[in-house]
C-alpha cells in the first residue's frame, strides 16, 4: 500500500509539472504573470527626464472655449503659443482627419507651416470592421504638407489594459512612427513594440492646462526647449486608458509616459520561458524522487526559498535591467510541491491513526452502550480525571491522542472546564482553534458504569459542531436584509436604518440613484454581464463611505449618509455620478458604459419620516431624469407640487381623450417664390372645459411622459386624413409623430390605417419627426421609416439644427424634407451668425437632395431673406395662424400672398 502512494504520488508530480511546463511555454499563465509584473512596478520609483510637457485639455478648457471639438483656429493659437514660448516639438494626440470650415483649416495650416516642420499630428488605425480590413485616419493633406503624422494608437490586451506600445505602423504602405519613436529618436524593429516601464511615476511629468497656456498664463521656462505632447484629460471627451499601477491614465498622458520610458532606455522586453521550465522541470523531478526521503519541514522551506529567490532575481531585472521575467509558473509549481508534501504527510497521518484506532477496539467494548447513545464528538472521563474513551470526532477536532490521558493535561481549558458541569445541562460555546473560531454545541450526563463488583462514576461530554448551521441561520438573516446579487440592503432594512439613525437624533440625507443606458448592456451583452456590471455599481457606491447601500429594484440604488449643505450634497451627488461613467470591466474582454442620474434630499428638507425621504429623492431623481447627460437634481418643496400637477395633467389628458376635447388647426405650408398654398402642418389643440385653452408645450410632454402620445398622436393621424381628404384642393397635410410613438407604438400600422379609413391618399399624408428619434436603436427607426416612404408617404425632419443630426449618417436618413427650426428664423434678417447657419442648412439639405421648409417665419423681411438663401418652402405667422380645416378650406380659395420687396 505505501509503494502504491509512493509511485502514485510520484507519477501526479511528474504530471503536474509537464502541465505547468506547457502552459507557460503556451502562454497559459499570461494573467498571473502580468499580475506580478505590475506588482513589481510599484516596487520601482523612477522619475522623469523632465523633457516632455504634457499640454491639457482639460473640463477647464473645454469650459473656456465653450465648445467641442474646437474650431481649428483654437489649435492653430495654441501651436503659435508653443513655438513662441520656445517649443523643440510638438504633438498633437488629436484628430484632425475631418476638415473643418474652409477658413478654420486654413488657420491651423498656416500654423504648422510657421512651426517649421516642428509640430506632428495624430493618425490612428480605425477599429477594423467585419469582412474589411482596419483603415486609417490621417491629418488631411493639406495639414500633412507641413505636419508629419504620427500614430498614437496603443494596444489593448485581453483584460483591456494598456501594457506594450508600437515603434510604428504601416500606413498606405509607409511605416509611420509613434508619438514616442519620434520624440525619443529610438526606432526599433519595424512591426515591433515595447512593454512600457510603469515604474516611472507620470506625476512627475510637468501638466499645463492649454487654458492657462491660451490665456498667456504660463512660464516660458515650463516648455522652452521641450517636447509637448498636446491631448485630452477631460472626463467628456472620455480618451483614458487602463494601465497597471495607475489605474485610468488619458491617451496623451500614457503617450507622454512611453516616450518617457524610451528615453530613459527602458523599453521592457520579455525574457525566454525557457530557464522557467528549466527549474519546474528540475521541482519535478525532485518531487518525484526525493519526496519521500525528505522532512515535511524541508519540503516546505527548499520550494519556498525558491520561489523567494526567482521572485527577487524578476524583479531586480525588470527594474535594473529592463528585462521581464515570467515566475508565475514557478510559484504554480512550487505551490503543487508544498500541497504534495502536505497531502502526503496527511495521508501518512490516517494510516497512524487507523492503527491506533484498531488497538483501542477492545476498550471501547465497555464505552460502546455511552457512546452509542450520545452523537458527534464524545469525551468519558473515569473518577480519577482520566479519559478512557473519546469518539473519532473529538479527537479530530482537538487534534490528538486522547484516551489514557488525564482530562485536564491534554483537553483545551473550556473543554475541561465543562466537564465540572451539573449533569443534563446543555448549552454553547466559542471553540478557538488557531485562527479559526468553532460553535460547539454540548451537553455534560453521569453514568454508573460496572466493571467490576464496584460500580464506577464516569463523566461523558458529548458534543457537536454547529457553526456551519449557526452560519446557514445567519445567511438566511442576510438573505432578508440585503439584495442577494449586489450585497447592498433592501429596501426595507433601509428604511430600519433611516429610522434608528433619526430616532437617535441624527439629521440624514438620502441619494437615490437610477442607471441609465443599462438596458443596452443586457440586451447586448447578455444578462450574465449585466448583474457584474450591477454588482460594480453596488461596490463603486459603497467606496464613496455612506452609512449604507440599498438596491431599491431593478437599476435603482439609494445611499444613507450624514446630512448636509445643498452645495454639498449636490457636489456628493454630481460624484457619484460621475464615477458610474467610468466604464465597467466585465467578462470576457467586454466592457459597458452606463450613465446615471440621481436625486437627493435630507432630513432638514423633507422631515424625519423614512419613507417621505425616500419619496422626496425619487421626486429630485424624476427632475434630474430630465436633465441632458448624468442628470444631479436635488428635491425642492415644489417638486412635490409638480408631482400632484403631473397627476392632475395625467387624469385631465385621459378625460380629455375620452370626452374628445382635442381639435386640430392648421397652418398653412408656402412656396416662397410665389405664395402658393402647398400644404398644412396638423396641430393638436385642446379647450379644457374649466382650464380654457391648455398650451402644447404643456400637456404634450405630459402625454409623452405617461405614454398617453399613442393614443393623442392615433387620433391626430386619423383625423388629420379625414379631414384633409375634404379640402378643395390635394394638398399635403403634415403631421408631428412622437418619438414615444415609434418606441410603444406600430406607428406604420396606425398610419395604413388612417389612410385606408380616409380614403387619403399616401403621397398626400407627411409625417413630421423630430431628431431626438435617432438616439435610440437607429438601425431599427431608419428600417421603419424607410417602410414608411415606401407607402408613398413622406417623411419630414422638424427642428433641424437643435437636436442630434451628425453629418456623418444625415445623408444615410430615410427622410425628403429639412424643417428649418425657428429658433434660427426669428433671429432674421439682422443676426449674420443665423443667417449663415440658415444658408448653410439650405445648402445641405439641396446637396442631399432634401426639400428645405422654414418654420416661424413671422415678418417679410425673414420671408425675403430665407427666399434668397434658396429656402423652397415656409410657415408662419406671417402666411398664416394655425386655423380649424373649414376656415383653412376657405383660405385655399383665397390668391397667394406673395413676398414683400426685400
Amino acid at each position: 500500500m505505501r509503494d502504491l502512494t509512493r509511485f502514485l504520488g510520484a507519477t501526479i508530480s511528474g504530471v503536474l509539472s509537464l502541465i505547468i511546463i506547457i502552459a507557460a511555454m503556451s502562454g497559459g499563465l499570461v494573467a498571473p504573470d502580468e499580475a506580478l509584473r505590475d506588482l513589481r512596478f510599484s516596487a520601482g520609483q523612477r522619475g522623469v527626464t523632465g523633457s516632455v510637457v504634457f499640454v491639457d485639455i482639460d473640463s477647464k478648457s473645454l469650459e473656456t472655449v465653450g465648445v467641442w471639438p474646437w474650431p481649428r483656429h483654437v489649435h492653430a493659437l495654441l501651436l503659435d503659443k508653443l513655438m513662441a514660448l520656445g517649443s523643440s516639438d510638438v504633438a498633437f494626440d488629436i484628430d484632425f482627419s475631418v476638415a473643418s470650415s474652409e477658413a478654420e483649416d486654413e488657420a491651423l495650416a498656416q500654423s504648422l507651416e510657421a512651426a517649421g516642420g516642428y509640430a506632428h499630428l495624430a493618425a490612428f488605425q480605425q477599429q477594423k470592421t467585419a469582412g474589411g480590413p482596419a483603415g486609417f485616419n490621417l491629418p488631411l493633406p493639406k495639414f500633412r504638407a507641413f505636419a508629419d503624422p504620427v500614430t498614437v494608437n496603443v494596444a489593448l490586451d485581453s483584460g483591456g489594459v494598456v501594457r506594450t506600445y508600437p515603434y510604428a505602423m504601416d500606413i498606405g504602405g509607409h511605416s509611420v512612427p509613434s508619438i514616442a519613436s519620434l520624440l525619443s529618436g529610438i526606432n526599433g524593429p519595424e512591426g515591433g513594440g515595447f512593454n512600457i516601464d510603469y515604474s516611472i511615476n507620470p506625476a512627475g511629468i510637468d501638466r499645463i492646462s492649454a487654458a492657462d497656456l491660451l490665456s498667456g498664463e504660463v512660464d516660458g521656462e515650463r516648455v522652452a526647449g521641450k517636447q509637448v505632447v498636446v491631448g485630452a484629460s477631460a472626463l467628456e471627451l472620455r480618451d483614458y486608458f487602463v494601465v497597471p499601477r495607475f489605474g485610468a491614465l488619458p491617451g496623451a498622458l500614457l503617450q507622454a509616459l512611453a516616450t518617457e520610458t524610451l528615453k530613459q532606455g527602458r523599453a521592457l522586453q520579455p525574457f525566454s520561458t525557457v530557464p522557467v521550465a528549466i527549474v519546474v522541470g528540475l521541482l519535478g523531478f525532485v518531487a518525484m524522487l526525493f519526496r519521500r526521503r525528505m522532512p515535511l519541514v524541508l519540503a516546505i522551506v527548499v520550494p519556498l526559498a525558491i520561489s523567494a529567490a526567482a521572485e527577487a532575481l524578476a524583479l531586480f531585472l525588470q527594474l535594473n535591467q529592463g528585462i521581464l521575467i515570467s515566475t508565475a509558473a514557478i510559484h504554480l509549481a512550487v505551490a503543487t510541491f508544498i500541497v504534495g508534501a502536505l497531502i502526503a504527510e496527511m495521508v501518512a497521518r490516517g494510516q497512524q491513526r487507523l492503527k491506533a484506532t484498531r488497538e483501542r477496539d477492545a476498550v471501547r467494548v465497555i464505552l460502546d452502550r455511552v457512546i452509542t447513545d450520545n452523537f458527534d464528538g464524545v469525551i468519558v472521563v473515569n473518577a480519577d480525571s482520566q479519559i478512557v474513551s473519546a469518539s473519532a470526532f473529538a479527537e479530530t477536532m482537538l487534534g490528538q491522542n486522547l484516551t489514557g490521558k488525564t482530562a485536564k493535561e491534554v483537553l483545551p481549558q473550556g473543554f475541561a472546564q465543562l466537564l465540572a458541569e451539573p449533569s443534563g445541562r446543555q448549552s454553547e460555546f466559542v471553540f478557538v482553534r488557531g485562527a479559526e473560531k468553532r460553535i460547539i454545541e454540548y451537553v455534560v450526563t453521569y453514568s454508573q458504569v460496572r466493571l467490576t463488583a464496584a460500580a464506577s462514576m464516569v463523566v461523558c461530554l458529548t458534543f457537536r459542531d454547529v457553526t456551519d448551521r449557526r452560519a446557514a441561520e445567519d445567511r438566511l438573516r442576510f438573505i432578508g436584509d440585503h439584495d442577494v446579487l449586489t450585497g447592498a440592503l433592501s429596501r426595507t432594512r433601509l428604511v430600519q436604518m433611516i429610522e434608528s439613525a433619526v430616532s437617535q437624533g441624527q439629521q440624514v440625507s438620502v441619494v437615490v440613484v437610477d442607471l441609465r443606458r443599462f438596458r443596452l448592456v443586457n440586451a447586448s451583452l447578455g444578462h450574465g454581464q449585466g448583474d457584474l456590471v450591477l454588482k460594480q455599481v453596488a461596490s463603486r457606491l459603497k467606496s464613496m463611505g455612506p452609512d449604507a447601500v440599498a438596491r431599491l429594484g431593478g437599476i435603482s440604488f439609494a445611499m444613507l449618509v450624514p446630512a448636509m449643505p445643498p452645495d454639498r450634497l449636490e457636489g456628493f451627488a454630481q460624484t457619484i455620478t460621475r464615477l458610474l461613467a467610468f466604464p465597467f470591466e466585465l467578462a470576457d474582454g467586454h466592457s459597458a458604459i452606463i450613465t446615471a442620474s440621481a436625486g437627493a434630499t435630507t432630513s432638514l428638507m423633507s422631515g424625519d419620516d423614512a419613507e417621505t425621504l425616500l419619496s422626496h429623492a425619487d421626486m429630485a431623481l424624476s427632475v434630474a431624469k430630465q436633465l441632458p447627460g448624468n442628470g444631479v437634481a436635488l428635491f425642492e418643496p415644489s417638486m412635490d407640487d409638480r408631482l400632484r400637477d403631473s397627476q392632475s395633467m395625467d387624469a385631465a389628458l385621459r378625460q380629455a381623450l375620452a370626452d374628445d376635447q382635442f381639435t386640430l388647426a392648421y397652418q398653412p405650408q408656402v412656396k416662397l417664390t410665389t405664395g402658393e398654398i402647398v400644404g398644412a402642418e396638423a396641430l393638436a389643440r385642446w379647450i379644457h372645459p374649466t382650464l380654457g385653452p391648455v398650451s402644447p408645450e404643456r400637456f404634450v410632454p405630459a402625454a409623452e411622459e405617461t405614454g398617453l402620445i399613442v393614443a393623442l398622436g392615433r387620433w391626430a393621424l386619423s383625423t388629420a386624413c379625414r379631414e384633409a381628404a375634404q379640402w378643395p384642393l390635394p394638398l399635403k397635410v403634415a403631421v408631428n409623430v412622437s418619438p414615444v410613438q415609434f418606441e410603444l407604438a406600430d406607428v406604420i400600422d396606425d398610419i395604413q390605417t388612417a389612410l385606408r379609413d380616409s380614403g387619403l391618399p399616401a403621397e398626400r399624408l407627411e409625417i413630421e419627426i423630430t431628431e431626438g428619434i435617432f438616439v435610440k436603436n437607429f438601425a431599427s427607426i431608419v428600417e421603419r421609416l424607410t417602410q414608411i416612404r415606401a407607402m408613398g408617404v413622406s417623411v419630414a425632419l422638424d427642428d433641424f439644427g437643435t437636436g442630434y443630426s451628425s453629418l456623418n449618417y444625415l445623408g444615410r436618413l430615410p427622410v425628403d424634407k429639412m424643417k428649418i427650426d425657428q429658433s434660427f428664423v426669428k433671429r432674421l434678417p439682422m443676426d449674420a451668425e443665423a443667417a449663415a447657419i440658415v444658408r448653410t442648412i439650405v445648402a445641405l439639405g439641396l446637396t442631399l437632395g432634401k426639400r428645405i421648409i422654414a418654420e416661424g417665419v413671422e415678418t417679410p423681411d425673414q420671408a425675403w431673406m430665407l427666399d434668397i438663401a434658396g429656402c423652397e418652402l415656409a410657415q408662419g405667422f406671417h402666411f398664416g395662424r394655425p386655423m380649424p380645416t373649414e376656415e383653412f378650406a376657405t383660405r385655399l380659395a383665397e390668391p397667394p400672398k406673395r413676398l414683400a420687396a426685400g
